[in-house]
Parts: structure tokens; sequence; C-alpha cells
């Protein structure tokens, strides 16, 4: 089999972003913004990349395990409320803010995994149960006041620059061990083409769940600390409100899992986060927010739909495309 160039790899792991960028900064150019592109708009991006990526891995780890987990958006709004709050109580302490981040958010993936071992009900019904009740534990708390901590200054850290890039890095970190010096992590390819043929071979479903949970938990721990500072967050009166929350980082999940050939899922989730931060910041930067944050989330929605299309159906697509403009047929041969 031949192994890919060096030079192939980065131009298919680089290609999306790239002309994701071109394209939203042709249009913001369009409507006056020249600032599309400066080192200003790259501090503001990280934030969203942060958040994005973050999640993304989160989604993810569980993705590649044969799961699709709703709970992530609502474990990250409860770590956020409670942590915010608790700090804010001890003087704006920030140590108490990461301890409970991490813990509120381990804590609440352990539950998911104990319902969803012990109930012996789909991922799904499970997932979905768990988020409402987390949404609704979010309401009764403080009143439902829930947390504002943008103005200050010791612990929203985490959402500036530089300190934004520590939980990102340390997020791409514990995903490459879960993925790859874990033997959790490598089983779950087995449990994702076949639950029951992995189990019958001696893998035990079990400790995979709760291991990959406690690896996800980790996660949403890190995406807390950079989601309960970026803005005002109140508790989800609205039934599964924070689903929409979670699942519009769904799409660097996806496109981290087709960019395998060329750099792995780990870096694809990061190039996904890229691409899905570019749009949306574009997007925003040249409409009103209100408009540019529903278009954003009008577009993610048929990027992803064009996305999946072309990534299943890349190669008849083109085959189509040559023979439509003379080409061979399929399956025409030289004599």
């Amino acid at each position: 089999m031949k192994t890919m160039s060096i030079t192939k790899r980065i131009a298919g792991a680089l290609a999306l972003p790239a002309a994701m960028y071109l394209i939203m900064m042709a249009l913001c150019y369009s409507h006056g913004k020249m600032y599309y592109g400066t080192w200003t708009m790259w501090r503001s991006l990280l934030v969203d990349i942060g958040i994005s990526a973050t999640c993304a891995f989160g989604i993810g780890l569980q993705f590649k395990g044969g799961r699709f987990d709703f709970s992530g958006g609502a474990i990250m709004l409860l770590a956020a409320i409670i942590a915010g709050n608790a700090a804010v109580e001890n003087g704006n302490n920030i140590l108490v803010f990461i301890l409970l981040c991490f813990g509120v958010s381990m804590i609440c993936s352990l539950l998911v995994a104990a319902v969803y071992i012990y109930g012996r009900m789909p991922i799904v019904i499970v997932t979905i149960g768990m988020t409402l009740l987390y949404e609704a534990v979010s309401c009764l708390i403080y009143n439902g006041a829930g947390i504002n901590i943008t103005g200050v200054a010791s612990l929203k850290v985490f959402s500036q620059f530089p300190l934004v890039l520590v939980p990102l890095l340390m997020s791409v970190m514990i995903s490459v061990f879960y993925s790859y010096f874990t033997t959790t992590g490598k089983r779950a390819v087995l449990l994702a083409n076949g639950q029951s043929v992995a189990v019958s071979i001696g893998i035990q479903e079990k400790r995979n769940v709760f291991t990959s949970y406690i690896y996800s938990g980790l996660l949403f721990g890190l995406a807390s600390l950079i989601y309960a500072s970026t803005k005002s967050l109140t508790g989800a009166f609205s039934s599964l409100q924070t689903v929409g929350e979670l699942f519009s980082n769904i799409l660097p999940v996806f496109i981290g899992l087709a960019l395998i050939p060329f750099c792995g899922d780990t870096i694809g989730m990061i190039v996904g986060a890229l691409t899905l931060c570019l749009m949306s910041f574009g997007l925003k930067a040249s409409f009103t927010a209100e408009f540019g944050a529903s278009l954003a989330i009008a577009m993610t929605g048929v990027f992803m739909f064009v996305f999946s299309v072309v990534t299943a159906q890349g190669k008849n697509i083109g085959r189509r495309l040559l023979q439509s403009f003379g080409g061979k047929k399929p399956g025409a041969h030289k004599e």
C-alpha cells in the first residue's frame, strides 16, 4: 500500500479551513470589516476554538465508542453554575473554581454511565433523560439565577489569551492518551463496529463505559473552565436547551473522522473546530449579532449536510462529473 506523502497530508488537512478563511475574508471585506485576519481576531477566535474543540473531543470520545451522548451540554452548564457560584462565595477562589468544574463534570458523567449500564436502556434514552434531569437541577440551584463571572478577572483567565491554550492543550493530551495509550480507547472501535461481537470476544462493556465516561468527564470539565466565563449563564428553563449548545460543536467530530487518513482524528477535530469558528466569526462580523448567529447555525447545518454527502459519495460524484464532461464511463478501460 502506497504511503501518502507529508505534503499531501498537510494539504488534505488544511484545505477546508484555508478555503473557509478565504471565503469569510472576502465576505467581511465586502462589508467593510477590515479587521478580519488580524491578531485581534485570532485572539478572540482562540476562545471559541477552545470550547468547540474540547466539546468535540468529549462528544467524539463517546461517538467513537458507538454512543451518541446528549448530556454533555447540560453537564457543562451545571458544572459552570456550581463552580462559578462556589468560587465567588469563597472570594473568587480560582482553585475552587477549577476543582469544582472537574468534580461536577466527573460526577455527572459517571452518573450517566451508571444509569446506562444498570438501567439497561438505549444510550439515547438515557442521555436525553439525564439531560432533562441536569437541566432541571440548573433551574433549582441558586434560584435559577445561574452565574455571571464575565467581570471577575481572576475567574475568567481561561477564556482569555494566552491561558485559554491551557485547557485546549490539556484536552488534546487527554484525547490522544485515551485513544492511543489505553486499552479502552483501542477497543472503542470494536464496540462501535459490533457491540455483541466485541463482548463475545472478551471485551468488558461495563468497564469500557465507565472508563470512557471518566475521560469525557475530564474533557467536559476542561470545556467548562472556558465556557463558564464567556457569557452570562442561566438555568435551562426550556427542555433540551443545552443540546443545541453541545451539538453546535458536533461538526468538528465529523470533520475529524473524515480527516483521519491525513492527520488523525485528534488533529482533525481541531481543524474542524477552526473551520466552524472561522465561519461563525465571519458571519457574525458581517451581519448583525442576532442575524449572524442564526445564519451561522443554519450554515452549520447546511455545511454538515454537504460535507457528509461529499465524504460519503465523493468518488461517485467525481466519476459522474467526469462522465458528464466527456470522460470515460465508470468501468471503462483502455484496450
